[in-house]
């Protein structure tokens, strides 16, 4: 199980857009926003990622092997909602991005609330019909 400040800090690079609280730069790849310090700190000494600019403004990240981590990611919404166990994380590139995605699908379906107009890598777009991409 991953811990829940962790989950949200993932979740929130999965979550970036225009109009939310971390924003993400198509050319660059960075994600900014204002971050837990301590995960933060944590996943760069672990290599996830690395830290592009930090000051008293928002934090300046680079995911690592970005584009493992998004396929692994959806991959982990997928099979959560298609009912599927955690199992299939070793079979994923990232099985922690993977796990990230299950949870999260699975924390969201706990809540009860409807997923209109929610907007994260993996999830349904409700305005299109597909599957968000980031």
């Amino acid at each position: 199980m991953i811990s829940k400040k962790v989950r949200e800090f993932f979740v929130s690079l999965m979550e970036a857009g225009d109009n939310t609280a971390v924003c993400y730069d198509k050319e660059t790849e960075q994600y900014s926003g204002f971050f837990n310090n301590t995960v933060v700190d944590k996943y760069i000494e672990l290599g996830a990622i690395e830290l592009v600019e930090a000051d008293t403004g928002a934090t300046v990240i680079l995911l690592n092997n970005r584009d493992d981590f998004l396929s692994s990611f959806a991959a982990g919404v997928r099979e959560a909602k298609n009912g599927s166990d955690q199992s299939y994380a070793d079979y994923n590139a990232n099985p922690f991005a993977f796990s990230v995605g299950f949870e999260h699908f699975h924390q969201l379906a706990k809540k009860k609330r409807q997923l209109i107009g929610y907007i994260c890598h993996g999830f349904e777009n409700d305005a299109t019909g597909l599957i968000h991409q980031q």
